[in-house]
């Protein structure tokens, strides 16, 4: 069985160790090394402490775009070091949150879906093909390994701004490198459902006060969940361009097996 559990912070509800995971050939990852997450600029001072003293926090990677960064800095933890890699160039309705730009985005997606007879879930879909067939994000998705395989020590944090999107594909990528099986990776992907739902409600209970079509919420709800075909459309587009998931991982995103090597000496037991 594989522990898939948020860890027990204040501010934060989908942050995530990956520690525990098993691996098809009998290893595990370890504890305390590898963290996924939403934005961390809710985080109070205890949950500070909590990461920097019990999982030893060295690293923050940060994968969203640099006006999400502006918007929401993360908060300074002592002995962690912070890097931008956005894995977007620009905004972009669903993926993308921040504070001045999320209602407007979002209402208009939603109602240009609704014009067209868009599907939300498509929609969505076609977000996550846009980001794994586009070489900038295939570029900032090789450097966060590169970041990775130079964490010798502590635990390396990588967030986006709901850790749904952007990290639940960086993850995916990772786990499959590390000879995680195809299921638990998509136990882990569709966790994040469960982990914010509560925080897409209180979202969407604050939008509705604007928008009075219940279509138009229910494409909401759609556009900040996750689904599992997402993430296996993913996988399906790599098998299609270079014949495997694995090969994909060596030609776009550089992870040749030296490097997939380093990456399970470093993180797996």
């Amino acid at each position: 069985m594989n522990p898939i559990q948020r860890i027990p912070l204040e501010g934060l509800f989908n942050t995530r160790d990956l520690g525990g995971i098993e691996t098809m050939d009998g290893y595990r990852v370890r504890p305390r090394r590898l963290i996924r997450s939403g934005q961390l600029y809710h985080m109070t001072e205890n949950d500070k402490k909590v990461l920097s003293d019990e999982y030893g926090l060295k690293s923050i990677v940060d994968f969203r775009t640099l006006d999400e960064q502006a918007e929401k800095p993360d908060p300074h933890i002592e002995g962690a070091t912070h890097i931008s890699n956005p894995i977007l160039q620009t905004m972009t309705a669903g993926i993308t949150h921040d504070d001045t730009s999320e209602k407007m985005t979002l209402e208009e997606a939603t109602l240009a879906m609704k014009e067209h007879g868009v599907d939300p879930s498509f929609y969505m879909q076609k977000l996550y093909e846009d980001i794994i067939t586009s070489d900038y994000s295939l570029k900032q998705y090789a450097q966060f390994f590169r970041i990775l395989a130079g964490q010798e020590e502590g635990a390396t944090l990588w967030h986006c701004s709901a850790g749904k999107d952007r990290v639940g594909m960086g993850t995916a990528m990772l786990l499959y490198t590390l000879d995680v099986d195809m299921d638990t990776i998509i136990d882990d992907y569709m966790m994040t459902a469960a982990f914010l739902k509560d925080e897409v409600e209180l979202i969407l209970k604050r939008l509705s006060a604007a928008i009075t079509d219940p279509g138009q919420i229910e494409s909401l709800r759609i556009c900040m969940g996750v689904k599992e075909n997402y993430i296996k459309r993913v996988f399906q587009i790599m098998e299609e361009t270079s014949g495997s998931i694995r090969q994909f991982l060596k030609d776009r995103i550089g992870l040749s097996e030296s490097l997939a090597d380093t990456l399970k000496a470093l993180y797996l037991e």
